[in-house]
């Protein structure tokens, strides 16, 4: 489930601004180099030559197979810096090659996170002051103002892109809750289960065992809301999937009904998920659920099921459906799993 946690609609965005960044550094810097070559610079020309054609590369590579590897990132955002820096340090400051630099603070957070943007940033104020200082005229007070005037544009515009980042990054987390989470419970939801089975049920995966299901539903909790209200309700599985995850994961949680849960367990055998599933059982049995002086007492049945390599997502819930179906038909309060009881 990390794919989801770790926010793929930022790394997607990311990885599509670093294709289309790299074209269009590429594309500048080999312009560039035609412009140097006219002027007769031709050391920066040759720069430009081969950072241009390398970004045109990881264009390339990018928009063929999809993905950006770390390395292409660095060389990016090396090259972005090197053609900056090597321009301003070399052509005539009233040319204001200087404002190219005013870019490299939100690439930096862009592509480093903002904690490392802003340590690059500021570590690449230092030479860009000492440039100013070398080739600023120091009359009338002009190195200082030019020092100031570009120190607050350069901050302000990774200050601006830092804030977007830190509220994109809170926005996606949010709306991530909303798709993969249960309002109610708190507990994952359908959406993410089916991840989980995608995910699960990949060819490709190298677990020596597949997972083992546990679904559970409360018994006779119609006969809770008559009694006691909805809100009651409400409150009980709340409480409930706080129970479960207490004794399991919050991770391995999933709301997929009214008062159905089901639990995933990872690398471990039928018998090992029976006997937590009779864990499970035993503390709800034993559990009192206090709500607005009311002592409640619940019991659960829990069907135990594998999932298994090729198996739809449909066939999956209806084979853990089934052992819990045995369970309920079987008095209710128990733990029920086909293939153990066949074997």
């Amino acid at each position: 489930m990390h794919s989801i946690q770790t926010d793929i609609q930022l790394v997607k965005t990311k990885a599509a601004l670093h294709k289309y960044l790299s074209l269009t550094t590429g594309l500048i810097a080999l312009a560039f180099s035609v412009v140097n070559i006219y002027l007769q610079q031709y050391d920066i020309a040759c720069l430009d030559t081969v950072l241009g054609t390398l970004n045109l590369y990881f264009f390339w590579s990018a928009k063929r197979t999809g993905l950006v590897k770390p390395w292409h990132i660095n060389c990016l955002l090396l090259s972005i810096t090197a053609i900056a820096f090597y321009t301003f340090s070399i052509v005539d400051l009233r040319a204001g090659t200087s404002y190219w630099l005013l870019i490299l603070p939100p690439i930096y957070c862009i592509f480093s996170g903002p904690k490392k943007g802003l340590a690059y940033s500021v570590l690449v104020l230092i030479p860009i002051f000492y440039l100013f200082i070398t080739k600023s005229d120091t009359e009338n007070l002009f190195l200082y103002r030019s020092l100031l005037n570009f120190s607050g544009a350069y901050f302000l515009t990774y200050t601006i892109c830092y804030l977007y980042e830190v509220q994109y990054i809170k926005n996606s987390n949010v709306l991530h809750h909303m798709a993969y989470k249960d309002s109610l419970t708190n507990a994952r939801n359908r959406h993410a289960l089916e991840i989980f089975f995608r995910e699960s049920n990949n060819p490709g995966n190298s677990e020596a065992q597949q997972p083992q299901l546990l679904i559970l539903d409360i018994d006779y909790f119609k006969k809770i809301n008559d009694k006691f209200g909805h809100e009651i309700g409400d409150i009980i599985l709340t409480e409930l999937s706080q129970l479960i995850q207490k004794h399991t994961s919050k991770e391995n949680v999933y709301r997929i009904g009214g008062e159905e849960f089901l639990i995933t367990l990872k690398n471990t055998t039928p018998i090992e998920a029976c006997d937590m599933a009779e864990i499970l059982r035993e503390a709800i049995e034993g559990h009192v659920f206090e709500v607005e002086s009311n002592a409640i007492k619940i019991t659960v049945s829990i069907g135990v099921s594998e999932l298994k390599q090729g198996m739809s997502f449909n066939v999956f819930l209806r084979n853990a459906d089934k052992n819990l179906y045995h369970a309920k038909n079987q008095g209710r309060n128990i733990v029920h799993h086909d293939e153990l009881l066949a074997s």
